[in-house]
């Protein structure tokens, strides 16, 4: 009996061959979107699952503001004073200059790590003692790729290299190799300090309202409120009196890398619930695109098939094993697609990678094979069910059943295809816009054709900023320079010890703030708003933002020469400066400080359009020359921001490929259809033709009845699809509307893709001569 279904689905797939053909290719294109997405959200799911369990990071709510970071303390003294605590540990990451022989490495991913983090983390060492590797003050441990790239080997346990950190240099023995940090941990890393090491060469570590390294605990304990109000006295205890309020939370590891976007000073590259949330939705919604286009192909192909469920009937078959027959018809033709769309998903995966900055590898081979055979399955159900009602005395007299419902299905699925589509290409421009918004809009200062260097910040040449000042004022044409201590695009530098005369008691805040040289304001074309900017040899003075007098509730006239206070430094208010965004546009403005530097930090220069290659000869020249063991990178600002959007950016392409996919498939289904409809209403449209009906009649007639059905699907669709991106545009302070125009686009792009799929069938109808058919 089984040999009798084969052999009946193969000839029926050469029978319908052109709408097996369509249904194949339906089901392969969903299949495929599908496999991505779910490979996608997989990866986003695994983040940290191959460390123990019950390990958590600490949290903290500072005046208001949600952060990743812990005072350094904490970690050491939370197992001796809390029992439920089995271990704890600290990680600050960091950067250095890294420096084998003559040959000098700059790393960007370095962090500084205690010696329980190896116990308490699933890093796993190749060569070296996990228990001894961070314990001393003069190790260093590095993955296997660090150490090819440094030795040319991974045999490297007691070799040496010399730090030029931010805060250090010293010689180091390599004490440790670790395997090569997998993509899904929320810590990446190439080389791993001791902590003991950053403890010394910085005395405010013991201080417990200093928030500046992660934290993360192991627990066994159930009550983990009890646990987050025991660490929270034992924190406020220690600090001193006149801290801001601050309550803690104790975030799972697994939840760090989705459910952090709220989070300041965190790692970078976090991902985000509602992106994986989003697209999963989009996976299930094109797999439920192509099952439609086969029930409704199936059932429009019923007429065809009524004379043999008819005979089959007449002749004994029951009607559960016709229900088989079909739906083994609809398995075989999912099994098909299958294998195509195992075989797309292969080759397209590289250049899924390259586009998502992913590292996915196509897996669970079966659980995509469960999910192939449940598509056929529901693909087929309601055709199955359809076609085995047939009554076989009816059909063997040429009387089909009513197909009132039949029909009123299939119109219900096309609405639901394309309302899924129109949905899609909302989304589409509304992430486009709102991109768009972030890359255009004004953040108070001119962020184009600025390159950034980075200077030394230890070592013997660390003060030479006088000496690289000197040989820059000497270049003729270059006065758009300036020295910042930090990079005014996500600042990370914040303080609650800040006063000023009228402040209310029991005020909550934490100011942003760092150090800027005159040249800050003009370089980066910035505009002052009251009083003056930072002169040469300026001292116990601020420049402050707009939001900052909001807070302070204070007239920018009169701010001027009003002394201010931050960290226990006193200076006085000599100018305002307009507000401009110093953090991404997902977080308001926040009150800055601004003062005067006398260190190094960052050289910005401003480069003239088309003298970009002779500005970076010159530059490179002098800082060869000022820091001769220093390595020279460069960046541009605009590239530093663009970084900061990196998971909208993805979301954006994301929303491109699986929109067109999905329009692509409903126009399969509806292609199909049209045909169908053509066919079967050949001899009504010759008759009309003999009647004198023009072409453009016809093709009005047989377009008109699918047009409405997409136009009912954009009613249904405009709303949900408002809906969703007003709640995904909530996360941003800056944000695009919501403009009606954004739906006319949608709108009438799915009705004129529609009338295009439509019209070629109709059009080839129209066009058939009437005596071929009458």
């Amino acid at each position: 009996m089984i040999s009798n279904y084969l052999l009946v689905a193969i000839r029926n797939l050469r029978r319908h061959r052109f709408f097996s053909i369509l249904n194949i290719a339906g089901l392969t294109i969903g299949l495929t979107c599908s496999m991505l997405i779910f490979l996608w959200v997989e990866n986003e799911r695994s983040y940290d699952t191959t460390h123990s369990g019950n390990i958590y990071r600490i949290t903290s709510r500072v005046a208001g503001v949600d952060m990743a970071v812990m005072p350094p303390p904490v970690a050491a003294q939370l197992p001796v004073l809390l029992p439920a605590v089995k271990r704890a540990t600290s990680v600050r990451t960091t950067q250095g200059l890294f420096q084998v022989n003559d040959r000098v490495f700059d790393e960007r991913q370095v962090c500084y790590a205690d010696s329980n983090f190896l116990r308490l983390f699933n890093f796993p060492l190749v060569a070296g003692n996990p228990q001894t590797a961070l314990s001393g003050v003069d190790g260093i441990v590095m993955t296997e790729t660090t150490a090819r790239r440094y030795f040319g080997t991974t045999d490297v346990i007691g070799r040496t290299l010399k730090i030029n950190s931010d805060i250090i240099i010293r010689t180091l023995t390599v004490t440790g190799v670790l395997k090569d940090i997998t993509s899904n941990n929320h810590l990446q890393f190439d080389i791993l300090l001791p902590y003991a090491l950053y403890q010394q060469t910085k005395d405010f570590l013991s201080a417990w309202d200093n928030y500046d390294v992660f934290t993360y605990i192991q627990t066994d304990t159930k009550n983990l409120s009890q646990l987050t109000t025991e660490i929270t006295n034992i924190i406020r205890s220690n600090q001193p009196a006149n801290s801001p309020v601050v309550s803690f939370s104790l975030q799972p590891l697994t939840a760090i890398h989705l459910h952090s976007g709220l989070l300041q000073l965190d790692v970078d590259n976090q991902g985000n619930i509602q992106h994986v949330r989003i697209f999963l939705l989009i996976a299930i919604f094109i797999l439920g695109i192509a099952c439609i286009n086969f029930m409704n192909l199936a059932t429009a192909l019923s007429s065809q098939r009524a004379k043999e469920v008819g005979m089959r009937k007449a002749i004994g078959a029951l009607r559960g094993q016709l229900f088989i027959q079909f739906i083994g018809e609809s398995v075989m033709l999912s099994c098909i697609s299958f294998v195509l769309a195992i075989v797309a998903t292969s080759l397209l995966l590289p250049l899924f990678n390259q586009l998502f900055g992913t590292h996915l590898v196509l897996g669970n081979i079966l659980a995509f094979m469960v999910i192939a055979v449940g598509t056929g399955i529901l693909a087929g159900s309601y055709p199955a069910f359809f076609l085995s009602s047939f009554k076989p005395v009816q059909v063997l007299k040429g009387r089909m059943p009513a197909g009132g419902k039949s029909l009123s299905m299939r119109n219900g699925l096309v609405i639901f295809q394309f309302t899924v589509s129109t949905v899609l290409m909302v989304s589409t421009l509304v992430v486009y816009r709102q991109l768009q918004y972030i890359r255009n809009r004004s953040i108070g200062f001119d962020k184009e054709h600025l390159l950034y260097v980075q200077m030394p910040q230890t070592g013997d040449l660390a003060d030479n900023t006088q000496a690289l000042k000197g040989a820059l004022d000497m270049q003729p044409g270059l006065t758009d320079y300036t020295i910042t201590s930090q990079l005014p695009t996500y600042l990370s530098t914040g303080t609650d010890e800040i006063n000023w005369p009228g402040r209310e008691p029991g005020l909550q805040i934490i100011a942003p703030h760092f150090n800027v040289d005159p040249h800050f304001l003009q370089t980066f074309r910035m505009q002052l708003k009251a009083g003056r900017f930072f002169r040469e040899g300026d001292q116990k003075v601020f420049v402050v933002n707009e939001t900052a007098l909001k807070m302070m509730h204070i007239a920018a006239e009169k701010a001027i020469g009003m002394p201010l206070t931050l960290n226990g430094k006193n200076g006085e208010i000599v100018g305002v400066v307009k507000d401009f965004n110093f953090k991404p546009v997902h977080k308001a403005i926040e009150p800055l400080v601004l003062k005067p530097n006398t260190f190094g930090g960052y050289l910005v220069i401003r480069v003239t359009p088309g003298n970009l290659s002779h500005t970076m000869d010159m530059v490179r020249d002098i800082f060869n020359k000022v820091y001769p063991d220093s390595p020279f990178t460069y960046n541009f600002i605009d590239k530093e921001l663009d970084r900061l959007y990196i998971s909208e950016q993805r979301m954006g392409k994301l929303f491109n490929i699986f929109s067109l996919f999905s329009i692509l498939i409903s126009c399969l289904g509806l292609f199909g259809l049209a045909a169908f409809t053509a066919q079967r209403r050949i001899k009504e449209i010759s008759i009309r033709k003999v009647f004198g009906a023009s072409e453009v009649n016809i093709v009005a007639m047989l377009s008109k009845d699918f047009l409405k059905l997409v136009g009912i699907a954009l009613l249904v669709g405009f709303p949900i699809a408002g809906w969703i991106m007003s709640h995904w545009l909530d996360n941003f302070v800056y944000r695009t509307r919501l403009n009606w125009w954004i739906f006319a686009i949608a709108g009438a792009a799915a009705i004129l893709i529609a009338f295009i799929t439509v019209s070629y069938q109709s059009v080839t109808a129209a066009r058939s001569n009437p005596k071929d058919t009458l």
